[in-house]
């Protein structure tokens, strides 16, 4: 019989840390900042090690970002079955995430001419959001 991870107190504040902040990507800082503040202290080991799960898991999305900005991770909501594209603001750093048809079809063809593979969570587009256009 196998038995079922042990959950503790840090690793459930981490999922409901993402989990109630379901729109927004986060850092490990960040991560660990929010978890703070909230009055759970949590290694910044402790957070690679049970993201790298929940990722395996499908719970959470990583996002690789540029060298410099490292990864950022999103809650995986059970309703999001598509493809999800990234924009980052190049004057505010924000990180959004669309969905379009065209790129999906884009990467159905990429599979479908046996081309190549197009890594979603390390593509990302980068321009001035709607906000900081203004």
């Amino acid at each position: 019989m196998q038995r079922a991870p042990y959950q503790t107190k840090q690793k459930a504040a981490i999922l409901e840390c993402l989990y109630q902040n379901n729109e927004a990507h986060f850092t490990i800082p960040q991560i660990a900042e929010q978890l703070k503040a909230a009055g759970t202290a949590v290694s910044t080991p402790t957070i690679y090690r049970y993201l790298d799960t929940l990722v395996a898991e499908g719970k959470v999305r990583k996002y690789v970002l540029d060298g410099n900005a490292g990864s950022c991770y999103q809650y995986n909501s059970e309703s999001e079955n598509e493809e999800l594209f990234h924009f980052r603001c190049e004057k505010c750093g924000r990180l959004l995430h669309f969905q379009s048809e065209e790129l999906q079809q884009l990467n159905a063809r990429m599979k479908q001419c046996k081309s190549g593979k197009i890594y979603l969570e390390q593509t990302v587009f980068y321009g001035i959001c709607e906000n900081c256009e203004e």
